[in-house]
């Protein structure tokens, strides 16, 4: 599963709880912000991963 599609399902579940009195989506980020735990940084790690281009490509491009 591709993280953009974990994150949307996450968001999704977390309001969906959160219509209960409980501030669920508050507690998750405060979670998230205390215990800094490893597979939320691999999560933003690949949501924001951009390929490199080869080198040639890095070459041709920067010729014009």
């Amino acid at each position: 599963m591709k993280a953009k599609l974990k994150l949307i399902a996450g968001f999704v579940l977390l309001e969906t709880i959160d219509i209960i009195p409980l501030p669920i989506t508050t507690l998750v980020a405060v979670y998230i912000v205390w215990k800094k735990p490893l597979w939320f940084k691999n999560l933003v790690l690949e949501l924001y991963q951009v390929d490199e281009p080869k080198a040639k490509e890095r070459d041709d491009k920067s010729l014009n």
